[in-house]
């Protein structure tokens, strides 16, 4: 009876904690580009390679001595946020050429 009750209770002090967790705001990227002309060649070069430095200082750079794992997670953080940028970088850009 004794381990049914402490148990129970473990369970229920541990049930508020994934809740706090998933509560948490995630972080946001910002890459100003208001100041690129993306409607040339050049413009979009410069916009990916300034997305490229953000989501490298964004997300972890420095794997050498990172487990596996953290080596799985932060390619997959750079990965994620550049395909994310890239997809923006493309409907501004597209709103850019379609304003002209």
């Amino acid at each position: 009876m004794k381990y049914a009750i402490l148990a129970s209770l473990f369970v229920a002090a541990a049930a508020p904690f994934p809740a706090a967790l998933a509560a948490e705001p995630a972080a946001t990227l910002r890459i100003g580009l208001d100041d690129i002309d993306l409607t040339t060649p050049r413009g979009t070069e410069a916009a990916q390679r300034r997305i490229d430095r953000a989501v490298g200082a964004f997300c972890r750079n420095d794997v050498e001595h990172l487990s596996v794992g953290g080596r799985r997670a932060a390619r997959e953080c750079r990965e994620a946020l550049r395909g994310d940028a890239l997809a923006q970088l493309d409907t501004r850009r597209a709103q850019q050429l379609a304003a002209r």
